[in-house]
């Protein structure tokens, strides 16, 4: 149902992106640059803001909730889609399969405050083809008042003694992959065993876990239903923000850094207009305003000086450099690979 519900989505989202962007321009001239970005991942402000700093063009945004559906929205023929903002496995991805313009950073006055930032990113070390948008980390969310003890380790979600207060993320990648990291593997395996082992520990442990979700976790923390959760940072510090019993932290074991990059469309006929705007939301200012709206992690360290102390304060926000040591991105993987992931999945979900 979940599945069909996804196609049905796409379906529709695809009907209107099509009657919508028939053209380039807008009525008054305008250049339309059509931006393809997640839900609520943008401050409101500051499309307008662009806007009015650039009266010639005009950006169009469209909203999606997951990598694989802007995959499908973005590389159907007859969409006109600019720009994307993928995760870095999706990243991979699209340049393997030549869908992306070449950055020209000669034109980008802000490049240079991402510059450095972009040579740890080993999906596109040089930048050719993306600049970071956030950045952060999969890990581990947990109530101190009802844990009774600071927790470091994966080994928490599997503890007996945490039954039915544990929550878990209903996700191919995040939940089998923090079972590899638990077990020692890496996050990218494509070792048949290594990942049977990952299942099979994922199915020992369904009995302690209260429920499977993905953004409605929050909430849950959030109003001390649970006391244990893998999160991403970004619902983690916002988590915090709301309920002081809450801490976060990067699994001694190791977890998953990802990074959300901005990417022009080697379709487009507006290339210096996307530009334009990808080099604007690198503008220190901006992306401060960004990283406070939805408490994930910027790439800049000017941007971090305008970022709001207490944010700045929330290790899930801004996690020391040694914690990310054993940290991970995920990389693309082939369909034969991936089909090893969703079987190993799907044991878990029928168990």
């Amino acid at each position: 149902m979940k599945k069909l519900f996804s196609i049905l989505f796409v379906c529709l989202l695809l009907a209107g992106i099509c009657a919508g962007c028939a053209s380039t321009e807008t009525a008054d001239g305008r250049t339309v640059v059509h931006f393809l970005n997640w839900g609520d991942y943008i401050d409101p402000d500051v499309i307008p803001m662009f806007e009015e700093e650039n009266p010639d063009i005009k950006i169009n945004m469209t909203t999606v909730p997951s990598n694989e559906e802007m995959y499908v929205i973005a590389t159907t023929e007859g969409t006109q889609i600019d720009i994307v903002v993928p995760s870095e496995y999706m990243i991979q991805r699209l340049m393997l399969e030549d869908r992306l313009a070449v950055l020209d950073h000669s034109k980008m006055e802000n490049y240079r405050y991402v510059a450095d930032f972009v040579k740890t990113c080993t999906y596109d070390p040089d930048g050719q083809y993306s600049v970071p948008y956030t950045w952060g980390t999969f890990g581990l969310l947990y109530n101190i008042e009802m844990t009774g003890e600071e927790i470091d380790s994966w080994d928490a979600l599997f503890d007996p003694k945490y039954k039915k207060q544990i929550l878990m993320y209903d996700s191919i990648r995040d939940s089998v992959g923090l079972a590899l990291i638990k077990l020692g593997y890496s996050i990218n395996t494509k070792n048949q065993q290594e990942i049977d082992e990952a299942a099979a520990l994922l199915v020992e442990q369904k009995p302690l876990v209260l429920a499977y979700g993905t953004d409605d976790l929050r909430m849950t923390m959030i109003n001390g239903s649970a006391a244990l959760a893998p999160m991403y940072a970004g619902d983690a510090a916002y988590s915090m923000m709301d309920n002081p019993d809450l801490r976060y932290v990067i699994p001694k074991e190791g977890a998953n850094i990802f990074v959300d990059g901005m990417c022009i469309l080697k379709t487009t006929d507006v290339y210096d207009a996307a530009l334009r705007f990808v080099d604007f939301m690198m503008r220190p200012d901006i992306a401060a305003l960004n990283a406070e709206y939805n408490c994930y992690s910027t790439p800049e360290d000017d941007a971090l000086l305008l970022v709001d102390s207490e944010l700045l304060e929330n290790t899930a926000f801004n996690p020391p450099k040694e914690d990310l040591e054993n940290c991970e991105y995920y990389e693309h993987l082939e369909k034969d690979v991936l089909r090893m992931y969703e079987d190993a999945w799907m044991k878990v979900k029928i168990a």
